[in-house]
């Protein structure tokens, strides 16, 4: 009977410790760049599961990644990111246009206003969707520079499912200017 109180006191006292440092890692309001390249916290990583089973698990990255403060349509920003894959499956697109990142605040959720997930190597267009599950949140911010936290963000499609977690760094330009 001792021993049975020993043990839950123990695993009490474990369940606090580790709940206070859960609340202190959570109450960091930002986070700098040289967090993310320090490696202190979890880089964004793309998990894929196949819908075939073939490539079980593959995770990838996003090596291509911009966002615009003035977009091409009025009043919004646009988050841009491609992963760089080598097959249909993992060669993707993601475009989201958000309310103006100049007014957001960090901790604040983005809040897409039109979203695309797309693969650029596949012909099907089933391939494309405009649905997510999740959300993505602005980590941190600076003069040319956005940090934002993907918090079990999904996709899914054809080709499978799709889950995004961790932080982007993200160079931040003025504005996109297209090509005419």
């Amino acid at each position: 009977m001792i021993i049975f109180m020993l043990m839950k006191q123990t695993v009490t006292r474990i369940a606090l410790i580790a709940a206070a440092l859960v609340v202190s890692a959570c109450s960091k309001e930002s986070i700098s760049p040289d967090d993310l390249f320090n490696a202190n916290v979890k880089v964004a990583q793309t998990t894929i599961k196949t819908r075939g089973g073939d490539y079980e698990d593959t995770v990838t990255s996003f090596p291509s990644v911009a966002v615009y403060k003035k977009s091409d349509i009025q009043g919004l920003s646009w988050f841009t990111a491609s992963s760089g894959g080598r097959m249909v499956y993992d060669m993707f697109f993601l475009s989201i246009y958000f309310d103006n990142i100049d007014k957001m605040k960090v901790g604040g959720t983005l809040k897409p206003s039109r979203f695309l997930f797309t693969f650029p190597a596949s012909s099907d267009s089933r391939a494309t969707t405009h649905e997510y599950g999740g959300k993505i949140t602005l980590a941190g911010k600076g003069d040319d520079y956005v940090i934002l936290h993907f918090h079990s963000f999904r996709v899914s499609c054809m080709f499978g499912d799709y889950l995004t977690d961790g932080y982007l760094y993200c160079p931040l330009f003025e504005e996109y200017v297209t090509v005419e």
